[in-house]
């Protein structure tokens, strides 16, 4: 064992001193040579005669030497050496191709690499949370046959307090729900993003502050939760890093909040992008303060999320019958929570990537294919290259080189070029995430850590290796599979070569009109879809149309009387900032997020039972609102300054809830209200057509619009702001914002956007789709162009006898070109006869990517076709009309 280890050592030892191991060889085998030269002299010899019969005595110094070798060193290390060496010197001499094969496959391993790494920080990478395998978000699901709009919906208090009072798997599990805060005496007012949650909410999670520490059991009562934890960004910006912040007190919408810690760096839990949608989450929180939860909650709006940690130990199966044992005692308590305390428990994981990853799954594809149609395309041209190389292949083989060597060296090669297209790759992929991270939408879930880490580099490192193999091995078995012998006879050397080159080489080309076909295929289907989404009516007219929000603290706006008082007051103030055509108040503005959904009341269609209790969004808003967003009403009248509070209560509602409610009848006289029967029902006076809250491409829900006047539910404290101006909305930004501190200055303006910018926003998504997938799509095209120029190119120069043979014999020239250019059509026409079977069956798995048109739209697969079929006439040409100006005399000569 030690005599192993031994030669072990010495092996590694001569390896890395390679070159004074040769010296020494060396001088020992000369050594050996003088000394039998020696020998021969006293043998009477001559000189020469001695030296030479020395050298026969001795044998092959080379022979010796390798053997030498072979004992001393790792000889398949020795080996690969001479095939890297051997490799670099011939690419070396073939700048040009190594050059446009480096550059080729570089772009899609670098393509790859930067799809890879958004596809690592969303679906792969853990959560940076301790064990976050064990951190679940329990959701209530809606009773079987009830459409909430959503499959989720929220908690409310007493349900919470149900599931903590009860046995349930969790070591720790926290309630939270968004707030809005106005930070006021430190500088200009400020609007925040915030959530109030509950003692666990942290532990939950398995974070501590960076400074100072959560919150305590007593300070998650009623009446005692004045305390705050900032994000590390507002205690960055709005308070410079200040370390002895901890314990000061800031002011909270009129409230004295005392900070007792400060998150770390990047902690911004929960972000909207990550939550269900039945929640309006912020996209970044900025500070959390105690949910402070009585210990017998009175009712109030459902309105929390929870999350909760696993004990140890426990699966998520084991988990979820857990918390079915918990719905079975909730609903022994009361027939109130038959069917609506139905718990599912998803892992966070899952629902952090949530929508994200069947488009992130479309874009690995796609970038696949472009991989896939960059191999091809170097793997013909070393297959072109190795034609041409086949005298050289002949005499190594002559020489004693196997076919298993020869294969052998074609593959290193290949792997060098590969390696040297990871290199370069990785600049391409950096770019690529540069892309991402500046014009990716901002929905995607963990975008900012979108980087170059050693889970790219690895993934990089093992493409390039791959991709190496797959283009290189094909050339490299044609290339050795023939009698090589026949190669050295000058007439076959020229002519061309066996028929399995051009088969495989139009096989590569066939496959990559296919690739390119599919992938140029769906990306018109996304193209189509997006521009059928900006023709979509979404119910408003976004120009010149400014929103912003705000937000008034209940201690200084206590009641209804205050908040209606200050909204007239803002009304009023703004109507009369020159330029404004229209203001409007609503809980929303399109485009903003979804209002409140709700059971409502509808005495002319009383409900059989729960699960068809009936829905609608509520959304409260005032007179002008909706012609400040440009919703022009279909049927009836829009609310008036007329309707207050000791008037008849009015509602005007869309028409997706008037077809489900009153089908085949009109909505106008109608009575609606909230479910409660504590708030009066309201007569419908007006029909409006169907707005859209988060997308174009949204199914719209019933909804109701009241007036902020009449006493509506719930709380009004939250609310949007619409002007519709004459000019662009920016230049009265300053006009708007005097014009409300006037009525109260520590009321900042938040939120502050146009529609337009709304409304494009929304548009992010399918307008990243669209760019990504088509550029993939003008590279992939650009790719088989190339590949069959080169393919036709090289086609004509091995035919040139053969033409000048047909030409000679009276072959005009434009049966020639007619020949050239219908080899291309053939193979272009059998490639895009493959692709349209395949982009039948891949289309159909973007169905849900699609608005307004079938995945198997006859339009855009028609003209893919034609498009395709145009660039390879087009890449054919050329060749084609160099093969008309053959000289016949020239051809004959060729060979």
């Amino acid at each position: 064992m030690q005599g192993r280890t031994r030669r072990m050592l010495l092996k590694w030892k001569a390896l890395i001193r390679r070159s004074q191991l040769d010296s020494e060889l060396n001088d020992e085998l000369a050594f050996h040579l003088a000394q039998r030269e020696q020998r021969n002299l006293r043998n009477g010899l001559p000189p020469d005669a001695a030296r030479y019969a020395a050298r026969r005595q001795f044998g092959n110094l080379t022979g010796a030497k390798e053997r030498t070798l072979e004992m001393w060193t790792f000889s398949w290390l020795e080996a690969l050496r001479q095939d890297l060496a051997y490799a670099a010197r011939t690419l070396r001499k073939s700048p040009a191709f190594a050059a446009i094969a480096v550059l080729t496959l570089a772009v899609g391993i670098g393509a790859s690499s930067a799809v890879f790494s958004l596809v690592n920080a969303v679906l792969l990478k853990p959560l940076p949370y301790p064990n976050p395998g064990r951190i679940v978000l329990p959701e209530l699901v809606s009773p079987p046959g009830v459409n909430l709009g959503s499959e989720y919906f929220p908690w409310a208090q007493i349900q919470f307090r149900m599931l903590t009072e009860d046995a349930h798997p969790f070591e720790a599990v926290g309630a939270f729900q968004s707030d809005s805060f106005n930070l006021t005496g430190s500088g200009d007012p400020s609007f925040l993003d915030g959530y109030r949650a509950s003692r666990e909410f942290f532990p939950a999670l398995g974070i501590s502050p960076a400074l100072g520490r959560t919150f305590t059991a007593e300070e998650d009562q009623p009446g005692h939760e004045y305390e705050v934890i900032l994000s590390d960004r507002l205690w960055r910006e709005r308070f410079g890093a200040d370390r002895d912040i901890l314990g000061r007190a800031v002011r909270l919408n009129g409230y004295a909040y005392t900070v007792i810690g400060v998150m770390p760096a990047g902690f911004v839990f929960p972000r909207a992008e990550e939550m269900p949608s039945s929640f309006n989450f912020p996209r970044e929180a900025q500070l959390w303060v105690p949910l402070a939860i009585a210990a017998e909650p009175n009712g109030g709006p459902s309105e929390l999320a929870v999350i909760g940690r696993l004990k140890p130990g426990l699966t998520l199966q084991q988990a979820q019958a857990a918390m079915d044992l918990v719905t079975k005692h909730a609903e022994s308590k009361g027939p109130q929570w038959k069917g609506w305390f139905t718990v599912r428990m998803v892992p966070l994981a899952r629902q952090v990537v949530g929508d994200t990853r069947r488009p992130l799954q479309l874009m690995f594809g796609a970038v696949d294919i472009v991989l896939l149609i960059a191999c091809s395309n170097v793997g013909n041209l070393l297959l072109t290259r190795s034609l041409g190389r086949r005298r050289e292949f002949t005499l190594r083989a002559a020489l004693g080189a196997g076919r298993a060597r020869l294969i052998r060296q074609l593959l290193t090669e290949s792997l060098v070029i590969a390696v040297a297209a990871g290199a370069v790759g990785i600049f391409i992929a950096d770019a690529g995430i540069y892309f991402v991270k500046m014009f990716g939408p901002a929905n995607i879930p963990r975008l900012s850590e979108v980087t170059l880490d050693l889970p790219v580099f690895a993934f990089t490192s093992a493409v390039s290796l791959a991709t190496g193999i797959l283009f290189g091995l094909a050339p490299a078995v044609g290339a050795t599979r023939e009698n090589l012998v026949d190669s050295l006879k000058e007439g076959r050397q020229r002519s061309g070569s066996s028929p399995t080159s051009p088969r495989l080489r139009n096989a590569l080309l066939v496959s990559q009109v296919a690739l390119a076909l599919v992938l140029v295929i769906s990306a018109g289907l996304l193209t189509r879809t997006f521009f059928r989404m900006l023709s979509a009516d979404g119910g408003f007219h976004a120009e010149r149309v400014l929103t912003f929000q705000l937000s008034l603290p209940a201690l200084k706006y206590p009641d209804e009387g205050h908040i209606v008082t200050l909204y007239r007051n803002a009304l009023e103030r703004l109507r009369s900032i020159p330029g404004v055509q229209s203001a409007g108040i609503g809980e929303t503005v399109p485009m903003g997020g979804e209002g409140e959904s709700t059971v409502i009341r509808l005495p002319d269609h009383p409900a059989a039972s729960q699960k068809e209790l009936p829905f609608a969004n509520y959304t409260i808003i005032s007179p002008g609102y909706l012609s400040s967003v440009g919703t022009r009403l279909l049927r009836g009248r829009d609310f008036s300054d007329s309707d207050t509070a000791d008037s008849m209560p009015v509602a005007i509602v869309n028409a997706a809830m008037e077809k489900k409610y009153w089908p085949g009848e009109s909505a106008i006289g109608k009575q609606v209200g909230p479910g409660s029967t504590r708030f009066a029902l309201a007569t419908i006076v007006g029909v409006a057509p169907d707005v859209k809250h988060t997308s174009l491409r949204e199914d719209t829900a019933p909804e109701m619009y009241v007036l902020y006047t009449q006493k509506p539910w719930p709380s009004m404290l939250n609310m949007r702001v619409a002007l519709r101006t004459k000019n662009d909305p920016a230049s009265i930004t300053t006009s708007v914002r005097d014009a409300i501190h006037s009525l109260d200055p520590d009321l900042p303006l938040a939120k502050v956007a146009t529609l337009t910018t709304l409304l494009d926003a929304s548009m992010s998504q399918p307008r990243f789709s669209m760019l990504l997938l088509g550029s993939f799509g003008m590279l992939a095209l650009l790719l088989a162009s190339i590949g069959m120029y080169g393919v036709i190119s090289y086609s004509v120069m091995q035919r040139t006898q053969e033409i000048g043979i047909r030409m000679a014999l009276g072959a005009e020239r434009r049966n020639v070109f007619g020949m050239v250019l219908g080899q291309g059509a053939r193979l272009a026409g059998l490639g895009i006869a493959i692709g349209l079977v395949v982009a039948f069956g891949v289309t159909r798995l973007m169905s849900s990517f699609l608005y307004g048109i079938q995945s198997t739209d006859p339009i855009t697969f028609a003209a893919v076709s034609l498009l395709l079929v145009g660039i390879a006439l087009l890449a054919c040409y050329l060749p084609a009309r160099r093969a008309t100006r053959v000289d016949p005399i020239v051809a004959l000569r060729y060979e």
